[in-house]
Order: structure tokens, then C-alpha cells, then sequence
């Protein structure tokens, strides 16, 4: 049976009426409303008031293909997995859409096999909206209420190694709608502290794919580095540089053996580490050139 909880966190519009509407229309929807507690307390709210078997999520704003639900819980009940994922589309604000995942890709995987894939670019992402899972895998483990613009990756990483079987596919279901202020989040390191956990929890129970890991990791850095750099955001990046210079040298190396970074993102990664001064005149330079491609 399809249960459906619309939570609404204070809208001012007409929200909370349409959720109401829909709610009064079909019985498998409950509406429910809160006040402007966050996204991470609305995902909670869900979780604590769903019966079903599985948990999915859909944010505002974005919408679903009319299968992906249906995709989503028959590739999990075809592989005998605990946690189903597919890829999505980014729709800019002019109308375009992009997918950076491989085409035609599925797999069935282990957690530590998922802790390679997450941490690689054209698979899949810790986003909470590209997922369902058996209920029981949300055990004692809620979204954080204190981790704005990071609150979905420690959860998907607990997921990821709770899951004893996980599958993917690469078909984009799920439509996320860029809306002009969908990057204007302070900016924050919690991104990099999420990703620096789940680096010492891969040490710990996965270590041979501890490289990927260390790649994401930096990934995350880099990207937190390139947005305080744009902002202009003296004060944060004398706080954050020496933490950014200190994992780039210590990790990169491993990162390099293992052959899993092209040669300009190690060369930029590489510059950041010895000059960041010359490698923040270097991003901007191509952020004007190429105002479309999205910061990370």
C-alpha cells in the first residue's frame, strides 16, 4: 500500500492548503505541518510517522518521473537489496537539463564496493531523493538537524554501510529543479567534516577502498575551498586553508597511486596545495569564462 506524508515547514503560500486538498482527496496522503524547523527535521518528521516497508523521499520544488518509484522498488525486490538508487537530471533555471551519470549502468554492489562508487564521478551521490530503503535501515538513525547544506550525506553514508546489498541505476528518474538562489546556502564546512567521517569509517571496515574514499573526501574540500574563494570570504578561508593544504598533502598522494584522478584535477588539486593564492586567481578566471558549470 502506497502511503504518501506531505510535510509542510511554514510555507507562507498556498502549500499548506494544496497539501490539505490533496490529503482530503486520497486517503494514502497525510498532511502535516511544522514550523520552519529545516529540511533535516521535516525528513525526521516523515520517519517517525511512516508505516510502510520502504522510505523514499521527494524534495519541494522537485518532481518524478512517474515510474521511478516503481523502478526504485523492483530493482530492490529483483536483487534481494536493502537499499534501491537511481541517477537524476539537473534542471537549470533557462529550461536545460544535465545528467553526469554513465548511461545504461546497473549494479548490484556491497558496501564497500558502494563506498567506491559514491566517491566517483558518473554513479551515484549521497543525496537523500534518489533512494528508497527498507524501513528497518532508518533503526536509530535520523537526519541531523544541525548540518545545513550536509544534513543528507552522513545519513547516506550510514545507509551505505548498514545496506547488506545495494543496487543502481543509472536511469535519471528524478528531476531536481536548480532555482536561481539553489546555491546561495552559507557556506559551510560541515560537507568536509561529513566526508572526513566517512573516511575514518572506511579505514576502519573498508580499507581497500580507502582511496576513494580520500578522493571524495577532497573533492569536498576543494569544492568548499572554490566557493569560499568566490565569496570572498577572507575570515572563513584563513580558518579553512591550512585544514584544505594539510588533507590535500597528506592524501593525495594515495589518491594518485591508485591512478583514480585525471591529470588536470591532480594538477589543480596540486597547485591548491602549494599556491592556493595562484590557484584562486586561476578558478575565477574560469568561472567567468564558464558561468554555467556548476561550483564543486
Amino acid at each position: 500500500r502506497l502511503e504518501i506524508i506531505l510535510v509542510d515547514d511554514g510555507s507562507t503560500d498556498s502549500s499548506c492548503e494544496q497539501c490539505n486538498a490533496w490529503a482530503n482527496r486520497d486517503n494514502r496522503i497525510r498532511a502535516v505541518r511544522q514550523c520552519n524547523a529545516g529540511l533535516a527535521a521535516a525528513r525526521n518528521t516523515g520517519l517517525d510517522l511512516a508505516k510502510g516497508e520502504y522510505i523514499g523521499f521527494v524534495d519541494s520544488d522537485d518532481y518524478v518521473l512517474p515510474d521511478m518509484f516503481g523502478t526504485l522498488l523492483h530493482n530492490l525486490q529483483e536483487s534481494d537489496a536493502d537499499l534501491s538508487i537511481i541517477s537524476y537530471e539537473r534542471e537549470n533555471p533557462d529550461g536545460s537539463t544535465y545528467c553526469n551519470a554513465f548511461p545504461d549502468k546497473k549494479i548490484v554492489m556491497t558496501s564497500q564496493e558502494a563506498f567506491a562508487y559514491v566517491n566517483q564521478h558518473g554513479y551515484f551521490y549521497v543525496t537523500a531523493w534518489d533512494k528508497l530503503a527498507k524501513k528497518e535501515l532508518f533503526d536509530n538513525l535520523r537526519y541531523p538537524l544541525d548540518a545545513v547544506y550536509a544534513e543528507d550525506s552522513p545519513v547516506t553514508y550510514q545507509l551505505l554501510d548498514k545496506a547488506d546489498r545495494i543496487v543502481y541505476d543509472s536511469t535519471p528518474l528524478y528531476r531536481y529543479r536548480m532555482s536561481e538562489n539553489s546555491q546561495s546556502h552559507g557556506i559551510t564546512d560541515k560537507f568536509a567534516q561529513s566526508t572526513g567521517a566517512m573516511l575514518d569509517l572506511v579505514r576502519t571496515k573498508y580499507p581497500h577502498v580507502e582511496a576513494y574514499a580520500a578522493y571524495g573526501h577532497l573533492e569536498s574540500i576543494v569544492g568548499t575551498c572554490n566557493r569560499i574563494m568566490l565569496a570572498h570570504q577572507r575570515k572563513q578561508w584563513a580558518q579553512f586553508e591550512r585544514y584544505a593544504r594539510t588533507e590535500l598533502r597528506e592524501l593525495l598522494p594515495m589518491v594518485e597511486r591508485k591512478g583514480i584522478i585525471g591529470k588536470s584535477q591532480l594538477l589543480q588539486w596540486k597547485l591548491l596545495a602549494t599556491s592556493p593564492t595562484l590557484y584562486g586567481m586561476m578558478y575565477a578566471l574560469y568561472k567567468r569564462r564558464h558561468p554555467e558549470i556548476a561550483s564543486h
